[in-house]
C-alpha cells in the first residue's frame, strides 16, 4: 500500500461506511414518499385538517383486505404472498383508494350535514374503518400470508427495482404538478372559503382533488413506510416548517426540504445503526429523524422556538422592571422628603424587596437613565424623558377608561399600570387626538 494510500484510508473508510449498502429502490422511495406527504401535509396544516391523513391511513385497511379477496377471486392462485405480484398489488392499491376516498368523503358529508364537528367525525369514522378491516383480515385470509407488520411498519427493505417505486413516482409527480398547476387556487380555498366562493374558484373541486391526492398517497405510501407512520410524515415535516416560517409558500418548500431530509438521513442512518449491531428499519428511523428536526426547531426557531420565548419573555421582564423603577423615582422625585431616594423606598412603592431591582438598577445606570451619589438615586434628563412617555400613556389609558369606556375612576389603575408598558407611540398619538391633548388625568394629576 502506497503513502497516499495509508492517508486516504480513513476517508475511503468513512465513505465505504456511507454507501454500504445504500440500496437506491428504497432510499428513491422513501425521498418520494416525503415529498408528495410534506406538501399535501402543508395544506391540510394550515386547513386545521392535519389528522385526516391519520384518518386515511387507518382507514385503507378495508380496501387492503377487499382488494386482496377481490384478486384472488379474479387472479390465478399462484402468488407467492399478498404482495408478491404486481396484478394483485394493483388490486391492494386500488381498494385502498377506494377506501380512502370514501372515509374522508364520509366525514366530509358528516360535517357537512349534520351538527358534527371535523374532530368528531373523523374519530367515529375512521376506527370503524379499522375495525372492519381487521374483521375481513381475520374471516377471509387465515390461510394467507398476509404481512401485516407490511401493512402498519411498512417495508422499505423489501423495495427492490422500478415496478416496486413506479406507483410512488406517479403519485409524486402529480402532486408536484397539481401544486405547481393550482398554488393559487390552493392558497385562496386554504385561507378564505368565503373570498374563493366571490372569486367563483370551484371550492368543492379543490377539496375533492385535494383529498384524492391524499388519499392517493397514503395508499401508495403504506407498503414503503407503512400505514401508522406515514401519519408522521403527513404531519411532522410541515408543522416543522411551520415553526420556522408563517409564510405559505416557504413553509410549503421547507416541508418538503425537511421531508427529503429525514428520508435521506433516516436510510443513512439505519445502515450505521446496523453496522454497529442494532437491528433496526428503515421507517420508524426515518420518523424518529424527522420527530428530532421537529424537537429542534421547537427549541430553536428564531421566533418560535421555546428558547426565542423565553428569551423574549425575560427581555420583557427586565424592561418592565427597569421602568417600573424609573416610574418610582419619579414619582417620589415630586414628593417632598429630607434626603434622597433610596433603592429601600423605590422597592417598597412597588411592592417588592430592594434586591429583586438591584439588576434593573445597574442596566438603568449604564444607560445613563439613573445616577446614584450621595443625594440618593436620581432621574437623568434621559431617563426623566423615557419615563415621562411612559407615564403619560398610563394617565391618557386611565382618562380613555374613564371618559371612553364608562369604567369607575378607581378601577383604572391597575389596568393602566400592566398597559403602560405595551403602548406604541402611535396608539399614544391617537389617545392625545380623540381626548383633546388633557393636561390633567381624572385624578387630577399632571399629564407629562
Amino acid at each position: 500500500m502506497t503513502r497516499l494510500e495509508l492517508e486516504l484510508s480513513p476517508m475511503l473508510g468513512a465513505a465505504q461506511l456511507w454507501f454500504k449498502d445504500f440500496d437506491t429502490w428504497p432510499l428513491l422511495m422513501a425521498l418520494l414518499v416525503s415529498l408528495s406527504c410534506g406538501l399535501l401535509g402543508t395544506v391540510f396544516l394550515v386547513r386545521r385538517t392535519a389528522l385526516l391523513g391519520d384518518a386515511v391511513s387507518h382507514s385503507v385497511l378495508p380496501g387492503i383486505a377487499g382488494g386482496l379477496l377481490l384478486a384472488g377471486i379474479v387472479l390465478e392462485h399462484d402468488e407467492e404472498s399478498a404482495f408478491g405480484a404486481s396484478p394483485t398489488m394493483l388490486f391492494i392499491l386500488a381498494g385502498a383508494l377506494v377506501a380512502g376516498l370514501a372515509s374522508t368523503m364520509l366525514i366530509e358529508a358528516l360535517h357537512r350535514h349534520s351538527r358534527i364537528k371535523p374532530d368528531t367525525a373523523l374519530g367515529a369514522v375512521f376506527p370503524a374503518f379499522f375495525a372492519s378491516g381487521v374483521i375481513l383480515i381475520r374471516l377471509f385470509f387465515t390461510d394467507t400470508h398476509f404481512d401485516e407488520n407490511c401493512v402498519f411498519y411498512g417495508a422499505l427493505e423489501n423495495i427492490f427495482d422500478f415496478r416496486d417505486v413506479a406507483p410512488t413516482l406517479f403519485c409524486s409527480i402529480l402532486v408536484v404538478l397539481f401544486f405547481l398547476g393550482f398554488y393559487k387556487e390552493i392558497l385562496i380555498t386554504s385561507f378564505d372559503r368565503q373570498l374563493s366562493g366571490a372569486l367563483g374558484l370551484p371550492v368543492g373541486l379543490m377539496n375533492l382533488l385535494l383529498i384524492s391526492l391524499l388519499a392517493l398517497a397514503v395508499v401508495v405510501a403504506f407498503e414503503a413506510v407503512g400505514a401508522i407512520l406515514v401519519i408522521a410524515l403527513l404531519i411532522i415535516p410541515p408543522a416543522t416548517a411551520h415553526l420556522l416560517s408563517c409564510r405559505f409558500n416557504r413553509v410549503l418548500i421547507l416541508s418538503a426540504l425537511f421531508g427529503l431530509s429525514a428520508a435521506f438521513l433516516g436510510c443513512w442512518m439505519t445502515i450505521v445503526l446496523q453496522a454497529a449491531g442494532f437491528a433496526t428499519l428503515r421507517a420508524p428511523t426515518i420518523a424518529v429523524v424527522a420527530s428530532l428536526q421537529f424537537l429542534l426547531a421547537l427549541v430553536f426557531s428564531p421566533d418560535q422556538g421555546l428558547l426565542a420565548q423565553a428569551l423574549r419573555k425575560r427581555a420583557l421582564e427586565s424592561r418592565i422592571l427597569e421602568e417600573n423603577l424609573l416610574g418610582s423615582v419619579y414619582r417620589l422625585s415630586g414628593t417632598p422628603r429630607p434626603g434622597g431616594i433610596t433603592l429601600e423606598e423605590a422597592a417598597a412603592r412597588l411592592g417588592y424587596p430592594p434586591e429583586k431591582l438591584g439588576a434593573a438598577l445597574r442596566r438603568c445606570r449604564i444607560r445613563g437613565e439613573l445616577t446614584v451619589g450621595s443625594e440618593g438615586i436620581l432621574l437623568t434628563t434621559l431617563g426623566r424623558e423615557k419615563i415621562s412617555g411612559i407615564i403619560r400613556g398610563h394617565r391618557l389609558w386611565e382618562s380613555y377608561m374613564i371618559h371612553e369606556m364608562g369604567a369607575a375612576s378607581d378601577h383604572v389603575h391597575d389596568a393602566a399600570d400592566h398597559i403602560e408598558h405595551h403602548l406604541q407611540p402611535s396608539l399614544v398619538k391617537e389617545l392625545e387626538k380623540l381626548l383633546g391633548n388633557p393636561e390633567l388625568d381624572p385624578h387630577g394629576s399632571e399629564i407629562p
